[in-house]
């Protein structure tokens, strides 16, 4: 009896026990179903749904006549679901003789416990289409844009590249990345237990926004031949760099800015930092004689004295301010335009101390020295012009023949652009606009006034001289056959780490423009330490010549060799003094 009742009691126990434990299931469940459905309902929908980003194709890269310098392509990029591959080792035994990606890398990337790694970006179609042979359904791809640069080496410090996320890091592209770039998009998949995307009417989605296109104002055929004759000349003069800028006078339009050395856009990383900069506005050197152009322009314009008037050039050797002056050639006396032909330091200097520094300083600022033309590149720096309330005794000497200033190559095209221009300095434009996809137009770029600089009868006095140096004087060899040009030679001395003059390393230049009483086009060269030829006239100057030659064939206009009237300057009314120092030629 007592042996019955004790298992009865066993018996309501267990009872209860069970009892209790389905209540708390019940209560589990219906905590799970009513508090905590959102959550897992949540869960369930990310196990078989996936965002999927949608790349915009970023903007073309132009020049002025539509033609194609940077572009996009889509290209299979690889990723893989690497917590839920089995065999690793295998994979990325098959993965590797596929890409070409050593083994232990892929082994690295795929032994992580997670649901998205990359593998490879940015696959050709032929290793795409390999992968997908394997038939591994935790490897997959997502389509991404490669950038391309068709013209290879051609314009690459205007134009720059970029990164393998086409985030822009060089030249246009970094610069107006913001415009290029796009918006992404993202679209929402369904997918099966064995992640497979499910086809489905109605899909959410954003789509993406594509990057506007860039349309810039070099002309692909000019700037080939502008960085053909520039590597030419370096080459042949075994020099460290070059420059050379194509502009158009009347717009201030940029049809070419070349630099050496180059390199190919599609294998930027091969690149050093030398060779990927662009040397025509990041890099700043002493003029030389070029810049006598605009002591005689400043000359003419502040009516100083008569361009008949003679000066006494001492026989190429002249003390003054504590300092020997030379010339590179032994002169007498000469009148002061004959002095610009041939390139005279001593008389350039004498002329200078009749104008006065401070008007000489006026005109230097007005033609856009010493400050940045704002043409929208990144690295574009300002030179340097000395207030003369920071001149020393000598610089009424040196500034006049192009010393203790430093300018940069697109500013030098610049102010002979408003030599060519009637006095009137324009602000270079290297964007002409910005569309999308459409041919809408987002932004617009118009030619764009600086200031007036001369008058147009200053600025028409200073291209007869001008023409004289090419004709008669130190720029023979930048003479264009057919044609009138004008311009000037400069040989200016490198300066030394310890602040002196090196004697042995030099840049040469030249700039004009052509053809001289209806300029064209400007051209501007200078060549870093070519040797062991170094004058201007001699490396600079045939340059300009078969750029200038190129450029006039290729827009078809007709040659002439009639005379034209010649200019000549009024007397001169003023007199004034101040001081200054020297250059090579």
């Amino acid at each position: 009896m007592a042996d019955s009742s004790l298992s009865k009691t066993r018996l309501f126990f267990i009872f209860f026990l069970f009892l209790l434990f389905l209540f708390c299931l019940l209560l589990r469940l219906g905590f799970l179903q009513i508090w905590k459905s959102s959550k897992y309902q949540s869960l369930a929908r990310n196990q078989s749904r996936a965002i999927i980003e949608m790349q915009p194709a970023r903007g073309r890269i132009v020049d002025s006549k539509g033609r194609d310098l940077a572009l996009d392509i889509r290209l299979d990029s690889l990723y893989a679901v690497s917590r839920e591959i089995k065999n690793k080792d295998a994979v990325s035994a098959a993965l590797s003789r596929i890409l070409g990606i050593g083994r232990g890398e892929i082994f690295n990337r795929l032994d992580r416990d997670k649901l998205f790694v990359w593998v490879a970006r940015k696959i050709s179609p032929a290793k795409a289409e390999a992968v997908k042979r394997l038939k591994i359904e935790e490897l997959e791809f997502v389509k991404e844009s490669q950038r391309v640069y068709p013209k290879g080496d051609t314009a690459c410090h205007l134009v720059g590249f970029t990164d393998i996320d086409n985030e822009g890091l060089e030249g246009i592209e970094l610069h107006y990345n913001s415009f290029l770039k796009g918006v992404p998009g993202w679209r929402l998949a369904q997918k099966d237990a064995k992640r497979r995307e499910l086809v489905s009417r109605e899909v959410e989605m954003v789509s993406p926004v594509d990057g506007y296109n860039i349309h810039l104002a070099i002309d692909e055929v000019i700037q080939s031949l502008a960085e053909k004759e520039l590597a030419e000349v370096c080459k042949k003069f075994n020099a460290r760099g070059g420059s050379a800028i194509v502009l158009d006078p009347g717009t201030g339009d940029i049809l070419a800015m070349a630099n050496f050395p180059l390199y190919d856009l599609n294998h930027s990383k091969k690149a050093s930092a030398e060779e990927k900069r662009n040397r025509a506005v990041t890099d700043i050197f002493e003029p030389g004689s070029v810049f006598k152009t605009f002591t005689l322009s400043s000359i003419v314009e502040n009516k100083a004295f008569s361009l008949n008037e003679k000066f006494d050039c001492e026989n190429g050797s002249w003390a003054v301010a504590g300092k020997v002056l030379h010339d590179h050639t032994r002169h007498g006396v000469m009148p002061f335009r004959e002095i610009i032909e041939k390139s005279s330091n001593i008389g350039t200097v004498k002329g200078a101390l009749r104008l006065g520094g401070e008007k000489l300083y006026q005109t230097i600022r007005l033609f856009g020295f010493g400050e940045r033309t704002g043409i929208g590149l990144a690295g574009e720096v300002g030179g340097i012009v000395p207030n003369p309330k920071n001149w020393s005794r000598s610089s009424i000497i040196n500034i006049p023949i192009g010393q203790g200033v430093a300018v940069t190559s697109l500013q030098l095209a610049a102010a002979f652009g408003a030599i060519a221009n009637n006095g009137i300095l324009m602000k270079p434009r290297i964007l002409t606009r910005i569309d999308d996809a459409d041919g809408k137009v987002v932004q617009d770029f118009q030619p764009e006034t600086v200031r007036r600089v001369i008058s147009k009868e200053t600025a028409l006095q200073v291209r007869t001289v001008l023409e004289s140096v090419v004709s008669r004087g130190t720029g023979k060899k930048a003479a264009v056959p057919g044609f009138k040009a004008a311009g000037k030679t400069g040989t200016a001395q490198k300066i030394l780490p310890n602040g002196t003059y090196s004697h042995d390393q030099f840049v040469a230049s030249f700039a004009g423009f052509v053809p001289y009483d209806e300029p064209r086009v400007v051209i501007a060269v200078s060549v870093d330490e070519p040797h062991p030829v170094y004058y201007g006239g001699d490396v600079a100057a045939p340059a300009f010549s078969r750029i200038a030659s190129g450029v006039l064939s290729y827009w078809q206009i007709d040659k002439t060799e009639a005379p034209r009237e010649v200019i000549r300057p009024g007397a001169s009314l003023v007199k004034t003094s101040g001081l200054r120092a020297a250059a090579v030629e």
